[in-house]
């Protein structure tokens, strides 16, 4: 397993470790958190793919922060969140392995209908059995995190269902990449009406395509935050394809109910859950499914 990076300070201890090539149209990475004491984690935006969050010992909380409410994580669990901001913290020392899933890819690993698990953390042994419970355990007894992530891939290895048709995700990574898509263009692309096309989307993935293309702007600006904390908000939405600053403000207001203040402080001032190499191997792998069309992403 390629280990990423690693970031190391008084709060915590975080290792990001690529996937196994069986797993790499599915999964952008792993991630292990090693936390010494009580603190702030990642804050978790309104997002396009999914997590898998299994804890080793100790309790953390998931806190939705604009109505209060909060999650007790004591199992393994997958969450889908696309209207909710979650900040994820600590009440005592902890253990953490997270599954970062690429958009859409979670429904290639259970029968579960993907659509039905949005802005719910649901328990992984509603996917994946009873035998996910104790997932948490048996990772904690590995010899060392390298071992336990080998460990846990090879758990998404025997549930990854092979024959489920991926088709259609290859559309979703387009507007994923590239969220200034005309949506009628990719329903073109699919052989379908527009509203053919919407309607299978959001069947399929659980939001309208314009909202996924939404989120996924959004999700630019924050990722260049937490990766760049000397960055201008400002200019990063500009990047990201916003129209003008007052764009962004609105979209932010509408899809997170935040300021860009709180938008730059939750991703500058905690740790995250952003792979620095994911999009470039995420254009890769669709410039690769593509094959020899002539529009790579």
């Amino acid at each position: 397993m390629h280990l990423i990076d690693t970031h190391h300070d008084a709060h915590l201890v975080l290792r990001r470790s690529l996937p196994p090539a069986s797993l790499a149209t599915h999964v952008d990475n792993f991630q292990y958190l090693h936390i010494p004491h009580a603190g702030l984690l990642p804050r978790i935006l309104p997002g396009n793919g999914a997590l898998a969050l299994i804890p080793c010992g100790g309790t953390l909380q998931l806190t939705e922060i604009h109505s209060g409410q909060q999650h007790l994580l004591d199992e393994p669990a997958i969450l889908c969140n696309r209207h909710q901001v979650l900040d994820l913290s600590a009440s005592e020392p902890s253990r953490l392995f997270v599954v970062s899933f690429r958009p859409g890819r979670l429904r290639h690993f259970g029968d579960t209908c993907f659509a039905d698990l949005q802005d719910r953390i649901t328990p992984s042994r509603a996917l994946w059995g009873s035998c996910s419970a104790s997932l948490g355990e048996r990772l904690a007894e590995a010899s060392d995190p390298g071992s336990a992530i080998v460990a846990l891939a090879g758990f998404l290895e025997r549930r990854l269902q092979k024959t489920r048709s991926a088709d259609f995700d290859l559309l979703m990574d387009l507007l994923y990449l590239g969220p200034e898509r005309r949506i009628s263009d990719l329903a073109q692309d699919a052989g379908l009406s527009l509203r053919q096309f919407e309607r299978r989307f959001t069947g399929t993935y659980g939001v309208a395509p314009k909202y996924f293309a939404r989120v996924a702007r959004l999700q630019r600006v924050a990722r260049k935050l937490a990766l760049d904390p000397a960055s201008s908000t400002a200019l990063s939405a500009l990047d990201a394809g916003f129209f003008d600053h007052s764009h962004f403000v609105h979209e932010l207001r509408r899809l997170a109910d935040l300021s860009p203040t709180e938008l730059a402080s939750g991703m500058r001032e905690r740790p995250h859950f952003y792979n620095p190499v994911s999009l470039q191997r995420y254009t890769a792998l669709i410039n690769q499914a593509l094959g020899t069309q002539s529009r790579p992403v």
